[in-house]
């Protein structure tokens, strides 16, 4: 997996083995930090559940 963190909390995931490429654009989501968000948790949390 490749991971790229840009201004505004926006994101970009890259997961070879799975085909599958993540991008959020668009506003700050609040209080920005450079790791996992509100956003990262509620998203590895679904695509957890429809990989299982």
């Amino acid at each position: 997996m490749y991971k790229g963190l840009g201004k505004n909390n926006q994101k970009i995931y890259i997961i070879p083995s799975k085909g599958l490429v993540i991008i959020r654009l668009g506003e700050t989501v609040g209080n920005w930090r450079l790791g996992p968000s509100s956003f990262d948790n509620e998203l590895w949390g679904l695509l957890n559940d429809l990989m299982d």
